[in-house]
């Protein structure tokens, strides 16, 4: 059921425009600009990533497997807050500062390689969606979890 929903959601997203590009009013492709935020999970600020190739290096869940539920014992350890560029609208200046808002957060676990994805719920607008059809949980390679730490704590 939840991957139905998810089918949905990106269905509706690639509808609605809210892709990573957007066209402007001349007609040519604007990319959106994504901001990584690391906290500890004592919300302390450890920094901030928005090098593109960074973020989608960091974001790429190619080999991330879908899993029903987290093992039990599990200590958080990083909060990472994903935000995007707001969407260009019909007339406004794609060259003005449209600021950022949040589209997901990610919760990795001390010496797991399981993580949490909350999809923020104003990314799907005008819809009401109960917080767990937007909660998703993976298990990571080894890997990948070192890459991630590794970008984390550079």
């Amino acid at each position: 059921m939840k991957r139905i929903i998810t089918i949905l959601i990106a269905c509706m997203f690639s509808l609605a425009g809210c892709a990573f590009q957007t066209t402007n009013s001349t007609g040519d492709e604007v990319e959106k600009k994504s901001r990584i935020e690391i906290f500890s999970i004592q919300d302390e600020l450890l920094s901030t990533i928005d090098n593109e190739d960074t973020i989608n290096n960091l974001l790429n869940n190619n080999d991330w497997s879908e899993v029903n539920e987290l093992p039990e014992g599990l200590t958080p350890e990083y909060k990472l807050l994903v935000y995007q560029e707001k969407t260009l609208l019909a007339g406004q200046d794609p060259n003005k500062e449209r600021g950022y808002e949040l589209i997901e957060t990610i919760i990795i676990f001390e010496d797991s390689p399981y993580v949490i994805e909350a999809i923020s719920s104003e990314v799907v607008k005008n819809m009401i969606l109960p917080s767990d059809v937007l909660t998703f949980y993976y298990e990571l390679p080894d890997s990948t979890i070192e890459n991630i730490l590794d970008i984390i704590n550079s």
